[in-house]
């Protein structure tokens, strides 16, 4: 599953290489086309940006929104890699092609449409509209719910994916298991920052081409990278996920 700092990276990668240039032709394979994909034709890519685990590329007043999800790939090419069937969004501009394959979820819409949509379906993202007292009070509002279930609820944390929520909860010595009511506010404040300080480390590490590996403490690991406690692992409920955390850590 792509993670908000994933999605970061991919919109700067297709800014640096597509920014300013006209699209010359357009193809998609989507039900969510809420405008004529044929409009954009002719106009520049104004800028490519991110807001939680979506991909925004605008032109001139219209945007597309790319949500890649587990098996969706952005490719820069002139033919294609894959098979055609495979592809959801190809955009011909005049060097080279951006295509992509497999993603569940393209979009078309004006951009203001859109805009007003995304902020009324998600929540904060870190990378995109920070705003800490506004998180808080989202948490909050969800007092029986356990927090690392929370962590993965879009509509609060935008663009927290499982691998940064165990971290997350780690960082913040936090068990999964334990309801929002129970946490004190340091405990939440701390929640919060180390939400932020994570995902920009996550992105500045991808930025320069480095793999995260080193950034897991807990996530896939039998032991904890701090205490050396052996890490319980299961699927949290009601989420189903993949949970870790070191019982000696986190309380």
């Amino acid at each position: 599953m792509t993670e908000g700092p994933t999605a970061r990276l991919r919109a700067l990668q297709i800014e640096k290489e597509f920014k300013g240039k006209i699209l010359q032709d357009i193809f998609t394979r989507s039900k969510k086309i809420y405008t004529p994909p044929k409009n954009l034709i002719g106009k520049r890519l104004e800028k490519a940006t991110s807001y939680g685990k979506n991909i925004l590329l605008y032109f001139d007043g219209y945007v597309i929104r790319i949500h890649l999800m587990l098996y969706g790939s952005i490719r820069f090419e002139n033919e294609f890699s894959k098979p055609f069937s495979r592809v959801r969004l190809c955009l011909s501009f005049p060097h080279k092609k951006l295509v992509v394959y497999n993603a569940p979820i393209i979009e078309i819409d004006l951009a203001n449409k859109m805009e007003k949509k995304l902020m009324e379906s998600y929540g904060i993202d870190p990378l995109t509209n920070w705003d800490k007292k506004k998180l808080i009070e989202l948490i909050l509002r969800n007092k029986e719910r356990k927090i690392g279930d929370l962590l993965l609820d879009q509509t609060i944390f935008n663009g927290v994916g499982n691998i940064l929520r165990n971290e997350i909860l780690f960082r913040a010595g936090i068990n999964p298991e334990r309801k929002v009511n129970e946490l004190s506010m340091e405990e939440i404040e701390n929640l919060v920052i180390q939400t932020k300080r994570l995902m920009q480390i996550f992105l500045k590490m991808k930025m320069k081409g480095r793999g995260i590996k080193d950034l897991l403490f807990v996530y896939n690991k039998k032991r904890c990278m701090r205490c050396n406690a052996k890490i319980i692992f299961y699927r949290q409920e009601p989420n189903g996920r993949k949970t870790f955390y070191c019982p000696n850590c986190q309380k």
